[in-house]
């Protein structure tokens, strides 16, 4: 049996979804297929300021100062309880931009990767002017997310780079329901998701 990718696209947490790690999330779904998914908790929790974390895991070359613009200023997050060491860039496409090892192309111009060469020019203030920065990120097994779709753990919504375009992740839950015209809690979910 063939399976429809819903990547990209976003997966919002039904409002009772019965798990902390994903409670009120909106969730970026760069990968799916039938070998199981991937993505990053655009909302997940907050950990420090990107040049801070940027500062402190000595990344920033002697010398060179972060810009101040919200990509920057914004605080990285956690991406999802699967390989909280990891790091994740989410970003608009430029230009002047490489293309990174591994990427995941997100659709009108966005894209995803964990290459190191993309973390290093982010440090260095030469990469994307917006990204997004996490640590981890949320994953699924062949037919697992398929599986909690169907339970109503989660509805699946097309890509919308509006959505992926706000650093004020508090208001992104809400926000991501009202842009389809409906009510989180109009949608009736099922008790379970998990990573």
């Amino acid at each position: 049996m063939a399976t429809s990718s819903l990547a990209p696209g976003f997966l919002l947490a039904a409002p009772r979804l019965g798990d902390p790690n994903f409670e009120r999330t909106v969730v970026l779904l760069g990968h799916h297929d039938r070998g199981g998914a991937l993505g990053w908790v655009l909302n997940g929790r907050e950990v420090l300021p990107v040049r801070r974390i940027l500062g402190e895991a000595s990344l920033v070359p002697p010398g060179v100062e972060l810009p101040t613009t919200p990509s920057y200023t914004a605080p990285a997050r956690i991406g999802g309880p699967v390989m909280m060491g990891s790091v994740w860039v989410v970003f608009e496409r430029e230009p002047k931009l490489p293309r990174y090892e591994g990427e995941h192309e997100l659709g009108e111009n966005f894209a995803a990767t964990g290459a190191r060469a993309a973390i290093e020019a982010v440090a260095r203030g030469e990469g994307p002017q917006f990204f997004h920065l996490f640590l981890g990120y949320a994953g699924w097994g062949p037919g697992q997310l398929e599986g909690e779709i169907q339970r109503g753990a989660w509805l699946p919504v097309n890509f919308s780079s509006a959505l992926l375009r706000t650093h004020k992740a508090s208001a992104l839950w809400d926000a991501a329901y009202r842009s389809m015209g409906a009510s989180p809690f109009a949608f009736t979910g099922a008790s379970r998701g998990s990573a």
